[in-house]
């Protein structure tokens, strides 16, 4: 069976509502553990640098094994595989070369904007709570910081079983967003047509009410990833630059713990 076998067209299209249902509904089981769960956790005496990531691993799971099942049922009803259900679609060199070209311009763009989402968090309501972790809060450079006020309730130095936890967290960030908004939703959405990818990064970066105060940054980069999607209809692209991301982030990280 051809790994190109995957038309979008052929998927079951969803209607505006239902595309606005399918990111309401994850963004309101995030903004449901991080806003309401998380702080009553962290009240309790669990570092944010802990409970965050315990947190996000649950929920990130949940709505990874709903994509899984979703996608498993619509490859089955399309006689094709799961694989090319998921968009791994085999790409040229020259293709590779060209989109993450178009995402490393985007993550450059993204990077550029660091400066309005500070300027976002000394707006009344969308300050970084204290129970979220210092590394969601754009103002604060980790590698310049006082490990003290990094994690004033937890020493870092030393915390080596924090590693995979941390690493859990992201690479289940990576495989539930890649997974659920862009490979399962985005070919849903083919019938908006060009807007479609529009449509999809806006809604995406929205999709973080829960850290509002990066949504400067989110929304350039969302729409990068969703437009390269749509125009390779394949998630290899963006799941590479989502994964160096993560691992520049999880890398800051152990650096604090190691050193």
């Amino acid at each position: 069976m051809s790994d190109n076998n995957f038309n979008w067209e052929n998927s079951k299209q969803l209607s505006v509502i239902k595309v606005i249902l399918a990111f309401a509904i994850p963004s309101a089981v995030a903004f449901t553990g991080f806003r309401i769960i998380l702080p009553i956790i962290y009240e309790q005496g669990i570092p944010a640098i802990i409970a965050w990531p315990a947190i996000a691993s649950g929920m990130l799971l949940l709505v990874l094994i709903v994509a899984i099942i979703l996608l498993r049922r619509e490859a089955k009803e399309l006689n094709i595989s799961f694989k090319e259900r998921i968009c791994l679609k085999k790409l040229t060199a020259s293709q590779w070369g060209i989109y993450l070209g178009v995402l490393a311009l985007g993550l450059a763009i993204t990077m550029g904007m660091s400066n309005l989402s500070i300027y976002m968090t000394e707006i009344p309501g969308l300050s970084v709570p204290d129970y979220f972790p210092f590394f969601l809060n754009p103002a604060i450079d980790p590698m310049k910081t006082d490990p003290s006020i990094l994690s004033p309730d937890f020493i870092l130095k030393g915390e080596y079983w924090l590693f995979p936890l941390l690493f859990l967290t992201l690479f289940l960030n990576i495989l539930t967003e890649e997974l659920y908004f862009r490979a399962w939703l985005l070919p849903k959405m083919s019938k908006l047509g060009k807007a479609s990818w529009v449509i999809n990064g806006s809604l995406f970066a929205c999709y973080h009410t829960f850290q509002f105060w990066l949504f400067p940054q989110l929304l350039p980069i969302s729409l990068f990833m969703a437009y390269v999607v749509y125009k390779s209809k394949s998630i290899w692209p963006a799941f590479a630059i989502h994964m160096v991301v993560n691992l520049m982030t999880l890398a800051g990280l152990i650096t604090l713990i190691i050193v």
